[in-house]
């Protein structure tokens, strides 16, 4: 079995780069061969991954002329994008628009959550749909000492210092403007955020919350290998107002870290509170729940050993074996 990833990266290397990138290689291991080459012939199946920019639905219609099966892999919602980069609250129905018309030119759209199933479904999607988890590679994903002392020395972090994170692109939608304020409210412990920056994700209001943030709250931009972020601080922290399955949360988990996060609804049956998280919905919920985590290191242990659990059914090589059987299924189908 041949398939082509369609996979085209716009402005920063964002999850669902990265998800495509951990599932090639978790295809290869299970036999079958995945080419990223856009100009790759003689496919048995197209798998997209980036709706954008809009000349892929060039490639889409290529394939389906051909009578190759398309799958389309929806990491991106309307009400994700939304306050993601400069303008997209404008143009958001737009968006909405054109991924609906994108997703419905697929044989089968894969979803990583019921919740984007659900949002896609309401702006008018009729193409099959299936959940399928983006995975995680359980076997890399795991704390190691050495990771931690190397990212402590490298940021000069000292080793009793308890330290909240976050990992994702720095903009609004995750909540940029919310983690130095919490950090300001929680003095004693230290604040990081992993992840980049870009001048198409509101640069002036970032920059501003940036530059305006205490001296507890560092942002670190050139982290080569995120597992040394994960091992290397304590307590997930993502105020997050938006996500599709939240990949970075899961990462942390299955490291061990315990968990504060948002109550989105995407989070349901992943994320229980007070049980593998602790869930809020404002800054204040937030500081609380950080101070807890300060200084009760059994709920801590207990929220992490039970995250671990929570994500070992998120397994990639399980998520792999799936995706060969869906893609079985679909040729089956095609030759009938």
């Amino acid at each position: 079995m041949k398939v082509k990833f369609l996979v085209t990266p716009v402005g920063l290397v964002m999850g669902n780069i990265i998800s495509a990138q951990r599932l090639k290689e978790a295809l290869s291991n299970e036999g079958v061969t995945v080419s990223d080459d856009v100009a790759e012939k003689g496919y048995d199946i197209l798998h997209v991954h980036t709706p954008f920019p809009p000349w892929n639905a060039l490639e889409v219609r290529k394939a389906k002329k051909q009578g190759v099966p398309v799958v389309i892999h929806a990491h991106t919602t309307a009400e994700d994008a939304e306050g993601t980069w400069t303008g997209s609250t404008l143009l958001s129905g737009w968006v909405g628009r054109y991924l609906t018309w994108f997703y419905n030119q697929a044989d089968l759209v894969l979803v990583p959550s019921e919740w984007t199933s659900n949002r896609l479904r309401a702006r008018g999607l009729k193409s099959p749909v299936e959940v399928l988890s983006n995975g995680i590679n359980l076997e890399s994903f795991r704390f190691e000492q050495e990771r931690r002392r190397r990212f402590r020395e490298r940021y000069g972090i000292p080793f009793g210092c308890r330290v909240a994170y976050m990992v994702g692109v720095v903009c609004l939608k995750k909540g940029v403007e919310v983690f130095p304020e919490v950090a300001r409210a929680v003095p004693d412990m230290d604040f990081i955020w992993v992840g980049r920056r870009s001048n198409l994700y509101h640069p002036f209001k970032a920059a501003r919350a940036i530059g305006q943030s205490p001296e507890n709250v560092r942002f670190i931009h050139d982290v080569q290998d995120i597992l040394d972020a994960h091992c290397g601080c304590d307590i997930f922290f993502t105020p997050s107002f938006a996500e599709n399955q939240g990949l970075a949360l899961m990462e942390a988990m299955a490291v061990g870290r315990p968990v504060v996060a948002r109550a989105l609804p995407v989070y349901e049956g992943l994320l229980r509170n007070e049980r593998n998280a602790l869930l809020g919905d404002s800054s204040a919920d937030f500081v609380n729940a950080l101070r807890r985590l300060r200084v009760d290191d059994g709920l801590s242990e207990s929220l992490a050993r039970r995250g671990k659990e929570a994500v070992d059914s998120h397994d990639l090589r399980n998520v792999a074996k799936r995706l060969v059987s869906i893609y079985d299924s679909l040729l089956q189908h095609d030759s009938l």
